[in-house]
């Protein structure tokens, strides 16, 4: 058994570095995932400014057409005035006259902050392409650090589950794997001893035949409380005093 508990204690160091190697390779690509995320935030950013710049683009039009129409309906009328032989005739045309000035007025206000938005949207959209492009050599840049760094951390990784394996041949399959959890969820120490019928790791007294059961080393023992694997510690006499 003691040959066994040897084996746990090597595993115990194996499984560290495994779990820690597991952990950076989940870390590793954590920028650049988050590089990549803002860069398909950008694209939709740009998508949607665009579609409204092509809108705005489109009531622009709209507007200067609706303007060449009232300046050619108000030429027309103020054409007609020197032709005017009634008051009533002049007071009609000059309403006109009126109305469609005022209606210009209008569509002169919103042509230009239609020209403004637009100006606006494409001075966003350009800022927009500039991150863009920075963004994606930052991220190609990046890939490739990220690629070599997980190929050197899954090398190192493959090179422990192969000591792993080593370690584990000879050992109960049921007892790796409860072992296996154990040191992931026990701040990585998955076998502790037994000292003054005291679990080691958890700190709780033990029966004296549950210590005694232990001690005998005929099977593997999890502690009922912290569920390591237990071990017995043998106090050492201190050496008596030699008399002269």
């Amino acid at each position: 058994m003691q040959e066994g508990f040897n084996k746990l204690k090597e595993l115990q160091k194996v499984l560290l570095e495994e779990f820690d190697i597991e952990a950076e390779l989940e870390d590793i690509p954590t920028e650049l995932h988050g590089l990549k995320r803002k860069f398909q935030k950008i694209q939709r950013t740009i998508k949607e400014i665009e579609s409204n710049l092509e809108s705005h683009n489109e009531r622009s039009k709209k507007l200067i057409k609706e303007k060449e129409e009232c300046n050619l309906n108000k030429d027309k009328y103020e054409s007609q005035i020197s032709l005017i032989k009634t008051q009533r005739e002049y007071e009609a045309i000059t309403s006109e006259i009126a109305q469609i000035k005022e209606k210009l007025e209008v569509i002169e206000e919103e042509e230009m902050n239609a020209l403004q938005e637009i100006e606006e949207m494409k001075k966003v959209i350009d800022e927009q392409n500039d991150l863009y492009v920075q963004l994606k050599t930052t991220i190609a840049e990046k890939g490739k650090v990220v690629n070599k760094l997980m190929k050197e951390k899954q090398k190192k990784l493959d090179k422990c589950l192969k000591a792993k394996e080593k370690i584990s041949a000879g050992l109960d399959e049921e007892v790796i794997y409860k072992f296996e959890k154990i040191v992931k969820k026990k701040d990585g120490i998955g076998l502790v001893s037994i000292r003054n019928n005291v679990c080691m790791g958890c700190n709780m007294i033990l029966p004296p035949q549950f210590v005694n059961d232990v001690r005998r080393e005929e099977e593997i023992i999890f502690c009922p409380n912290c569920s390591r694997i237990l071990y017995y510690y043998e106090e050492k006499l201190e050496d008596e005093e030699l008399v002269i």
